[in-house]
């Protein structure tokens, strides 16, 4: 039989409303917990590793690690190249084995991004990846930080265009476009809400699936909502990072003469377990194998 790849998955979340969660990790113990999330739950799995995860475990380490799991669990398992700011790292991740990859060429001038972008998609779809995905307007905030700022105020006219992206999308061939509807990186004591007409709009016009990048932290209705209107994928780090860090923490407050890593990282895999289950639970995305 063969093999449902990530662009199956999109195509029947988006027909029955419900949204994979793209969990990011730069350790095995975070791997460890999310895998065993997924499993439990029976959900297929969505991986991610940024620039700066792939930098520190390594592309062919990290795809190695996710094989391994793919085979023991029997559950579908993807690995994303999240955030690739260059031609050169995409291809890296290709070569490694990721089965999808993501360029933010957002920092870029637009017309310049979409020729990269159109390039990496030709590039991309002849190696067999399954989805290619694109940015245009970057979603701000900094990557993986819990802000001790209030919110972040953030100016609708930045936000994505419904027309632009529809020429983004036709121009580039992108399989899935990463919006900017009023998510932010990192958590804030209160995330902005979302813009759910301008989703609405985009969603009539742009012929691709749509993604959300930063989804920790944003108001729960909202992204529920924005579930409901056609968004297949959520990435969520900070979340998980936050957990994965206050346990490590506890644990060696309470342990402080502990050595040994497996007896210090099973409560961390835990609680990232936890967290991993609950956003699998909120986005739907639970015994859809």
């Amino acid at each position: 039989m063969q093999r449902k790849d990530l662009k199956y998955y999109y195509g029947k979340a988006e027909k029955e409303g419900w949204a994979m969660a793209q969990f990011n990790f730069s350790s095995d113990e975070q791997l460890k917990g999310i895998v065993q999330a997924a499993v439990k739950l029976r959900s297929p799995l969505l991986l991610g590793t940024s620039e700066g995860d792939s930098g520190f475990l390594g592309l062919e380490q990290t795809s190695a690690l996710v094989d391994a799991y793919r085979e023991k669990v029997g559950i579908p398992i993807f690995l994303n190249l999240d955030h690739g700011h260059s031609i050169e790292i995409v291809e890296q991740a290709i070569e490694a084995g990721y089965d999808a990859v993501h360029f933010d060429g957002s920092r870029l001038p637009f017309e310049e991004n979409v020729q990269i972008t159109k390039r990496i998609v030709e590039l991309a779809h002849n190696r067999s990846v399954s989805v290619v995905e694109g940015e245009f307007q970057e979603v701000p905030g900094k990557h993986s930080t819990l802000h001790e700022e209030e919110t972040l105020k953030l100016k609708a006219d930045e936000f994505t265009d419904p027309e632009q992206a529809a020429r983004f999308v036709k121009e580039t061939g992108v399989d899935a476009l990463a919006v900017l509807i009023g998510t932010v990186h990192g958590v804030y004591k209160q995330n902005p809400r979302l813009d759910l007409i301008r989703l609405q709009k985009i969603r009539k016009q742009v012929q691709s699936f749509l993604v959300l990048h930063g989804g920790s932290g944003t108001p729960p209705k909202d992204l529920l909502a924005a579930i409901k209107q056609g968004v297949v994928k959520v990435n969520v780090s900070t979340e998980l990072r936050a957990a994965f860090t206050e346990q490590l923490r506890k644990t060696l407050a309470a342990n402080p003469k502990e050595i040994t890593p497996y007896n210090i990282f099973p409560p961390v895999v835990e609680q990232v377990q936890k967290v991993a289950e609950k956003k699998i639970m909120f986005f739907g995305s639970s015994q859809k194998i």
